[in-house]
């Protein structure tokens, strides 16, 4: 075995760590896109009148987004204990 795989090895377990405030970061950054989408849903529910089938899509996508704001609380707060 050459000592290059070992090299390599090495390389990729330095590589694989990842900071707390980098997982915080992306989970906030979904929820700020789901809280846009959410917005955007509401206002498009709200102003399709007659058309029932865009109705059941934005209430699709509004449930969707508020499944997920509202799970993306629960690690927030997990993690932002851990990290203290």
């Amino acid at each position: 075995m050459s000592l290059r795989a070992t090299d390599r090895k090495k390389a990729i377990r330095k590589q694989d760590k990842i900071e707390l405030s980098a997982i915080l970061k992306f989970i906030r950054f979904i929820q700020a896109v789901s809280c846009g989408m959410l917005g955007i849903s509401l206002i498009g529910f709200f102003l399709t009148r007659d058309n029932e089938a865009a109705k059941v899509v934005y209430c699709m996508v509004i449930v969707v987004n508020l499944i997920i704001i509202l799970g993306g609380m629960i690690p927030i707060r997990y993690l932002t204990k851990k990290n203290i």
